[in-house]
């Protein structure tokens, strides 16, 4: 589907069609015979806090940080906190730019990528002899 771009993390090569580096926002990907699906996990968060942007066949997901330094209170244990990342991800050619489409519903970002008509997987059953 896409080679991933990641602002902070390792890098690691895989047999994938794209790359995989972490960087503590966790990406799911799947493929359909019509389109792609990411899955990013990202609780805490409201649909206005990502912005989403497209240069060229880059898709551009980003959170700003919602961290309050005026809150009140002392923190004693805090596993989980809500930072700045930035997810990218070079769209291939199957992608029809213009039919992207995203939602942010219980913690999730999902984003469809659909495929261009020509580009949709055809998938038959052969007989075996």
């Amino acid at each position: 589907m896409c080679r991933s771009r990641y602002h902070h993390g390792a890098h690691h090569a895989g047999r994938h069609a794209w790359h995989h580096h972490f960087s503590g926002v966790p990406v799911n990907i799947r493929e359909f015979d019509d389109s792609y699906e990411l899955s990013l996990f990202a609780p805490g968060l409201t649909r206005e806090d990502f912005k989403l942007q497209l240069v060229d066949r880059l898709l551009v997901i980003s959170v700003e940080g919602k961290e309050n330094p005026f809150e009140a209170g002392v923190w004693k244990r805090r596993d989980y906190q809500i930072r700045d990342f930035e997810r990218s991800f070079e769209l291939n050619e199957k992608i029809d730019l213009d039919s992207i489409s995203a939602s942010y519903e219980a913690g999730v970002l999902l984003v469809k990528l659909s495929k261009l008509a020509d580009r949709v997987t055809l998938r038959r059953e052969l007989d075996l002899v």
